[in-house]
């Protein structure tokens, strides 16, 4: 008799424990650069790229002359921001935007992004990708369209030093 009272109660808890009670969103999992998907229209060759000891991907589209970027520096760089799909979530080529200047390092904006400008030449452009994990990792950036766990590709054009 006591077997035949407890038999809902065990059924409720199976059908709880079939349910998600979670409450967090559904983020997708990291995925390493390389196992990335790319839209063709960005032109990336992951295994042309050179990988960092960061994670980060580079690759120079074009060697630009005079000195080199480096830690510390104040700098000056023109870009633009795509997700892998080639969807473009931001750029300083819009009309009535400048150029992006930073100190080098001082980590205001991504600080994967701040270096691999290091080593840069005026008039060089250069191809990022960034992990997600150096970018906005499992929370995105809603409000620039970044989903989670996104990597980043960026073109960067290296103006100068200021």
């Amino acid at each position: 008799m006591r077997l035949l009272r407890s038999l809902p109660a065990v059924a409720a808890l199976a059908f709880l424990a079939a349910c998600d009670l979670s409450t967090e969103p559904n983020v997708p999992d990291p995925v390493d650069p390389a196992n990335d998907f790319y839209a063709p229209a960005l032109g990336i060759t992951i295994s042309t790229m050179t990988k960092l000891p960061s994670g980060v991907y580079i690759k120079d589209k074009t060697v630009g002359q005079g000195g080199v970027a480096a830690a510390n520096d104040s700098v000056k760089v023109d870009y633009i921001g795509w997700l892998p799909n080639g969807t473009q979530f931001d750029t300083s080529k819009l009309s009535g935007r400048k150029p992006l200047e930073f100190v080098v390092g001082k980590n205001v904006y991504l600080p994967a992004f701040e270096a691999a400008v290091i080593g840069m030449q005026p008039g060089g452009v250069r191809q990022i990708i960034i992990p997600t994990a150096l970018a906005y990792g499992s929370g995105g950036q809603p409000a620039a369209g970044i989903p989670p766990n996104t990597n980043l590709v960026f073109q960067v054009e290296y103006i100068g030093r200021l």
